[in-house]
């Protein structure tokens, strides 16, 4: 139930969408089932689904149709953050327009942020952005060698017609995210992660994006500098006199994990929800209201 309407779930059904047949891995949920929009989801290095069918549901269950979009990690996508190809979400696009959508959006969480804003930039069909604990540039790829240990890729984590995009290399070449873990008592690696050679090239052309754009980040955040890409986009977009609304939510208190759906996990590793239990509830409340209200300025929009 949502504002007094009840959906029925046994005649709206999820769909799937599979590699092999459709280009990419995703499923749909319906939300109200209607098709006048729809938001592509997206979540960060954790790769599979899990995360990324939650923040789908969100969305279910407020009306809005989404799709969860696997990146990596799942059975038919690849194992390791490394060369994911942007036309998963290309063709993503084409069957939703296939499939009756009207205007189509995208959300993404951390590394999923990076590769929404790039996928925005690149093609127009995309008419609305949310970049949760977002990246301004790209980055080089990930790979899980043994146990907890990762390892830069020497590429970049995206592709394009079968090219890596340009990419900011990591500066340390391998790294144990339970000794970070250990040492720093939470999830830490905003060193790791602030230690890259940035360059032009690597930036995201996010001058090139035709939709609003939200963006939500944490000064507090513990893995990457979110709150300083967030401000370096807003004014970047200042400088270019972007035609479109750009919103800046910055968060005091809500960590990396800019979810809807709290987890106890997310206080075990992040210490700032540890420390402000009462603060990070609120903010991520916040979140949410502030998401739908962007909704609902995209709905207004057109």
């Amino acid at each position: 139930m949502h504002d007094g309407v009840v959906y029925d779930k046994q005649s709206i059904r999820m769909k799937k969408a599979h590699v092999r047949t459709d280009g990419f891995e995703g499923i749909l949920f319906p939300g109200r089932g209607d098709n006048h929009r729809v938001m592509i989801v997206m979540s960060g290095s954790n790769g599979g689904m899990s995360t990324t069918r939650h923040e789908a549901r969100f969305y279910d269950r407020n009306g809005v149709p989404s799709l969860a979009l696997a990146l990596f990690g799942t059975k038919e996508t690849k194992k390791d953050l490394d060369r994911v190809p942007v036309e998963y979400i290309e063709n993503a696009i084409q069957w939703l327009k296939q499939e009756g959508y009207q205007k189509i959006g995208v959300d993404g969480m951390s590394k999923g942020s990076e590769i929404a804003l790039v996928s925005a930039s690149l093609f127009d069909e995309i008419s609305c952005v949310i970049a949760r604990v977002p990246s301004h540039f790209v980055s080089e790829g990930l790979i899980i060698t043994k146990g907890t240990s990762k390892r830069p890729s020497g590429t970049s984590c995206w592709s394009y017609h079968a090219l890596p995009l340009p990419y900011a290399p990591y500066k340390c070449r391998e790294f144990d995210l339970i000794q970070m873990f250990i040492q720093q008592k939470e999830l830490h690696v905003i060193d790791f992660n602030r230690d890259k050679d940035v360059t032009s090239e690597s930036l995201i052309p996010i001058q090139n994006i035709k939709a609003p754009i939200l963006l939500i980040s944490s000064k507090n955040d513990s893995v990457w500098p979110s709150y300083e890409s967030a401000t370096y986009i807003e004014k970047h977009l200042e400088e270019v006199a972007y035609a479109y609304p750009v919103q800046h939510m910055a968060c005091e208190y809500m960590s990396h994990a800019a979810v809807t759906r709290t987890s106890p996990l997310y206080r075990l590793a992040f210490k700032t929800e540890r420390q402000h239990p009462k603060e990070y509830r609120e903010e991520r409340e916040r979140m949410k209201q502030t998401i739908l209200d962007w909704l609902a300025l995209w709905d207004r929009e057109n």
